[in-house]
């Protein structure tokens, strides 16, 4: 099959709107399911039912105050643009989890307001997370992963925008995948992944960083995963990757030739590889062969877990200038129930990218960025806990931007429904 080099109009929006709907289709099916039931149970009140079904939604709101010593403004480009300032912000958080028939939905809804009150700029930040899978049958499955968010400070975790000016935007990735079984030790994936990223102009810096980093990514994958012993699979994967930016010249389409294995180390440890090469191809400039690497280590014990995940290969610049970046990233996530109401949380983020100019013939500037946060919980009871935190950024570049480095501690109270 031919891909076209660009997507546009209502070729994306029958492909959006197809996912869409099958999603939807599902997503409403255990909603329904579990209503007609409420409804059935009703009946009997003297038995002591409810009118309302049991629904697994659980509300959390919560207040933090905090210092952070080099806030980012709005047009923040260079380290002596930030200045420390006392914070206050509120959080409200709502989960939803159902298990039932083959269908699990996991939804995860963020909204936060921060003020920081010595510089006079306030935050709206909003994200959503879902993840979906349905079994149709014993063969084959369906599952959709989304996260989307509008935010205010720089993304670390991905290769979104620049990290080292706070400026409004939104992201999505999206993530439909179906899974067959043809036969006990032979499966295939095939999968789309959505990733739209919007900044928002309504300044000189926002609009120049709109102009730069806007676009529209859509990633089609088709893999096969043989299983080589009851521990270990081989793996064997291709990718096309579009690129269509709405204004930079950068358009883009390129190949992903990747084989790799998993592997199971003990019960409760997984480790993935995957690598091979990548050739990307310019509308406006060149072509392009580089290699491709991805690592990743999970594990899952009874009161402790850690997941990270090392890639290295070519992504979107985050400079003006640049027409692509090779970059080194790597992001660590662990947690630790230390007692029964104690839990502590540790994040690390960091990347080292060089940016390629024209026909990557040339460098547009070295960037190295690195983010740690450390959190600790403690429970009261079932509705109330506190929490302790500090986060740690920083950004180094060897381009014509400025770095900085930034510490935020804050401190709170949360309130669950």
């Amino acid at each position: 099959m031919i891909f076209p080099c660009r997507i546009r109009g209502c070729r994306n929006h029958v492909l959006v709107l197809r996912f869409a709907l099958f999603f939807a289709a599902c997503f409403v099916a255990p909603i329904g399911e579990a209503m007609a039931q409420g409804t059935e149970a009703s009946a009997p009140e003297e038995a002591g039912v409810t009118w309302f079904p049991a629904v697994p939604l659980q509300i959390t709101a919560g207040v933090d105050l905090g210092y952070d010593d080099h806030v980012l403004g709005s047009n923040a480009t260079t380290s002596a643009s930030g200045q420390g300032s006392f914070s206050v912000r509120e959080n409200l958080v709502l989960t939803y989890d159902r298990s039932s028939q083959g269908t699990d939905v996991h939804l995860t809804g963020v909204g936060s307001f921060t003020q920081f009150v010595n510089v006079g700029t306030n935050d709206k930040d909003v994200s959503l997370t879902l993840g979906f899978t349905h079994n149709f049958s014993t063969r084959l499955s369906f599952r959709a992963d989304l996260f989307t968010a509008y935010q205010t400070e720089p993304n670390f975790q991905s290769n979104v925008g620049p990290e080292n000016v706070r400026a409004p935007h939104f992201y999505t990735d999206a993530i439909f995948s179906v899974t067959y079984r043809w036969l006990p030790r032979v499966s295939t994936s095939t999968s789309y992944t959505f990733r739209p990223v919007k900044y928002e102009q309504t300044t000189p810096t926002t609009t120049t960083i709109g102009l730069a980093q806007n676009r529209v990514e859509h990633t089609f994958a088709e893999g096969l995963h043989f299983s080589l012993t009851a521990r270990t699979g081989l793996v064997v994967e291709y990718r096309y990757l579009i690129v269509d930016y709405d204004s930079a010249p950068r358009d883009s389409t390129t190949h992903f030739a990747l084989v790799g294995f998993d592997h199971h180390l003990t019960e409760h440890l997984q480790i993935n590889v995957l690598g091979g090469s990548s050739f990307r191809s310019f509308k406006d400039d060149g072509n392009s062969i580089d290699p491709y690497a991805e690592v990743g280590i999970n594990y899952q014990g009874s009161n402790h877990s850690l997941n990270w995940l090392t890639t290295y290969g070519v992504e979107q610049p985050t400079q003006t200038l640049a027409m692509g970046t090779t970059t080194f990233r790597t992001g660590l996530n662990a947690t630790y129930r230390l007692t029964s109401r104690l839990n502590a949380r540790a994040a690390v983020y960091y990347y080292n990218s060089d940016n390629q100019g024209s026909s990557g013939t040339t460098s547009a500037g070295l960037q190295d960025g690195l983010q740690v946060t450390l959190g600790l919980n403690y429970t009261i009871n079932k509705r109330w806990a506190v929490n302790a935190d500090y986060a740690y950024s920083a950004q180094f570049s060897s381009g014509a931007t400025g770095g900085y480095s930034r510490n935020h501690y804050f401190a709170g109270v949360t309130y669950r429904y």
